[in-house]
């Protein structure tokens, strides 16, 4: 069973900004995809499964600003080419286990949820 079978939330894959601090990181990276879940951070600097971590970002046209708490779920030490030959850069995805302010989990969902909608439009 792969990752997308497993996930419970849908996921956009967009870049942004992110606050990344851990206890031993302090740095300004990007993400690359983000669901209600979770994010990928791309960065060369990871972390062990399980490390504890917090992100700090903004997002939609509102900036809507969010603070998650969260683990490192997986990493990816090095860039790697899937199967299909595309390159994967090295990175960590990150489960959310607390998202503040409260309806942050929602706005995230719906914004995922619009993106993807008009992703479908512009390619189908």
């Amino acid at each position: 069973m792969g990752w997308e079978e497993k996930r419970k939330y849908q996921r956009a894959y967009i870049k942004f900004p992110v606050e990344y601090r851990s206890q031993n990181f302090w740095q300004y990276i990007d993400a690359t995809d983000i669901s209600a879940g979770g994010l990928f951070l791309v960065t060369n600097n990871v972390e062990p499964p399980g490390t504890k971590i917090e992100v700090m970002f903004e997002l939609g046209e509102e900036k809507k600003f969010v603070h998650a708490e969260g683990v490192v779920a997986w990493n990816r030490k090095e860039p790697a080419q899937d199967s299909e030959g595309k390159i994967n850069p090295a990175g960590m995805g990150i489960m959310f286990t607390k998202l503040t302010p409260m309806s942050a989990q929602d706005f995230i969902d719906q914004l995922v949820k619009t993106i993807n909608i008009k992703e479908e439009k512009k390619n189908g």
